[in-house]
C-alpha cells in the first residue's frame, strides 16, 4: 500500500512540475511576442539587417527576418552579435531543425 501511495505522490509531483513548466513557457512566449512589437526590437532588427547588408547569412538571398542565435535570460538584453539576418525560408528551416547543406 505504501508503494502505491509513493507512486501516486511521485507522479503527482511530476505532472505538477510538467504543468508548471508549460505555464512558464507560455508566459515567456507571450512576453517575447510582445517584445517583438516594441520600438527597441525594431531598432535592433534594423541594425542587424543593415550590418548584414539585408542579405541572408545562410544562403545570400534578401534577408527579411532576424534570428536569435541564442537567447538572453532577460528578453531584450541580447547583444546584436547574437542576432543574424535570414531570409524567410532559412529562418523556417532553422526553426524546424532541418540541417543546412553547406
Amino acid at each position: 500500500m505504501d508503494e502505491i501511495l509513493y507512486l501516486i505522490a511521485f507522479f503527482g509531483v511530476y505532472f505538477i512540475q510538467a504543468w508548471w513548466r508549460e505555464v512558464q513557457r507560455k508566459k515567456r512566449k507571450e512576453y517575447y511576442n510582445e517584445y517583438l512589437k516594441t520600438e527597441d526590437w525594431q531598432r535592433k532588427r534594423y541594425v542587424v539587417l543593415k550590418r548584414d547588408n539585408w542579405t541572408c547569412v545562410k544562403c545570400g538571398a534578401d534577408a527579411t527576418q532576424v534570428h536569435h542565435k541564442k537567447y538572453a535570460r532577460n528578453i531584450g538584453k541580447e547583444p546584436v552579435k547574437w542576432l543574424i539576418s535570414l531570409c524567410k525560408t532559412c529562418h523556417e528551416k532553422l526553426h524546424s531543425k532541418v540541417k543546412f547543406i553547406q
